[in-house]
């Protein structure tokens, strides 16, 4: 699970032809008039492997059962281990939707430009105006010392040490705290942060924020990126979010967090991120089923399903977690020029 850069690449090609593989002819009937297809065709929902994980299978479902009653078509959930196919898959219109970080979505879009966001999570407001959630970088708790600077926490001592990103197809995951790294150090690239021996003395790439995160836990890595994870982690010192809160893995964490549990992490870092687009390949459905898709997920009930949107003290672990007013909300490609 715990993987160096130069295994990642072999594994990854691997996954990528095997996933390709079992996709492919997905789209056989697929219109590039923009058409729906034969009706008779299921619809394909692609998750990334974050949302692929066992515990949201709930949430999958529900969705998947949300979809077909508004389309009245039979719905297919497609499960990735790899964010590199579902880029592909959906770019090449393998599948017809999928829930996808704003880098992929965008790099999907560069691909097919009928590839299009049209929903995402708002934040607590229920608007569009806090739709965000936060990268972190983060160390173990018992190594705070060694990144404290006056009142605050410093990136400095992460040079040299052993770093897990989670893909670099990973918006929140790679792209976010690279960025960051590259200004704070003033680096030519990114490129220099996923060579070992260059900047970081190893690099470790999880394949997912569960995996990255237990690089960290179980000691694999020194310092780690990861997105905000309600479902793993209780807040025991600070304000969710900010940096300088210590996460502590839950008690019931499901795999791969339950050889973890009780072990606590620090934020040294946080940034802010858009949240990712649920896309639609044009391609393959056309406006109407899109609309009937985006109106349903729109919708009260599924605003009130604790299998989407979990407040804190439900026995529900959705994909989201609700604080006050969250919600699906429509979303167009221009939301996310920002990170262009």
């Amino acid at each position: 699970m715990f993987w160096n850069k130069r295994r990642l690449k072999v594994i990854s090609a691997m996954f990528f032809m095997t996933g390709l593989f079992l996709l492919a002819g997905c789209n056989s009937n697929a219109q590039a008039d923009g058409e729906s297809q034969n009706s008779a065709e299921p619809i394909k929902i692609a998750f990334y492997p974050n949302e692929s994980a066992s515990e949201f299978e709930q949430s999958r479902n529900e969705i998947q059962t949300i979809v077909s009653e508004a389309t009245g078509r039979d719905v297919e959930i497609v499960i990735s281990t790899d964010y590199n196919i579902v880029i592909e898959s959906i770019a090449n219109g393998q599948v017809d939707l999928a829930y996808m970080g704003p880098d992929g979505y965008i790099e999907a879009n560069r691909k097919n430009e009928n590839v299009q966001a049209i929903l995402t999570n708002s934040g607590a407001s229920g608007t569009l105006e806090d739709a965000v959630y936060y990268s972190f970088i983060v160390v173990n708790e018992e190594d705070t010392a060694e990144y404290q600077e006056g009142d605050g926490y410093t990136l400095e001592p992460i040079e040299g040490k052993t770093f897990s990103f989670v893909s670099n197809s990973s918006t929140s995951g790679f792209r976010v705290p690279s960025q960051a790294i590259v200004d704070q150090f003033g680096l030519g690239s990114s490129d220099e942060l996923i060579i070992d021996g260059d900047f970081f003395n190893k690099v470790l790439f999880g394949g997912s924020h569960q995996g990255s995160a237990v690089n960290l836990l179980k000691g694999d890595a020194d310092v780690a990126a990861f997105m905000n994870m309600a479902q793993y982690f209780d807040v025991v010192e600070g304000e969710e979010n900010k940096a300088g809160v210590v996460y502590q893995v839950k008690a019931d964490a499901e795999a791969p967090f339950d050889t973890v549990r009780g072990e606590k992490v620090r934020v040294i870092h946080s940034i802010p991120v858009l949240n990712g687009p649920f896309v639609v390949n044009r391609d393959n459905l056309d406006e109407e089923t899109v609309d009937k898709i985006t109106q349903a997920m729109m919708s009260e009930e599924v605003t009130n399903n604790e299998a989407i949107f979990s407040p804190k003290d439900s026995e529900s672990v959705g994909l989201y977690q609700k604080e006050a007013d969250e919600q699906f909300v429509e979303v167009t490609d221009s939301f996310y020029d920002p990170l262009r």
